[in-house]
């Protein structure tokens, strides 16, 4: 999926500054629309309104959990 990062954000280790256009994988996508961050270039995803304040959603994702720090 393409999107242009409408803020600049992070991601894991990765950087997007706004007016980036990118190709993500579609979960990537899906989940920087759906927090407002991005918008999918091709219209297929819609882009939900930025929340500036209030309730904040944490999304875990998998990868290092349960590792020790020496091996991150």
């Amino acid at each position: 999926m393409k999107i242009e990062a409408l803020e600049t954000f992070l991601d894991g280790r990765n950087r997007y500054e706004k007016g980036d256009v990118r190709t993500v994988l579609d979960e990537d996508g899906e989940y920087f629309c759906a927090c407002g961050w991005a918008r999918d270039v091709e219209g297929k995803v819609e882009t939900a309104e930025r929340q500036k304040t209030g309730d904040v959603r944490l999304d875990i994702r998998k990868g290092f959990l349960n590792q020790k720090s020496e091996e991150v």
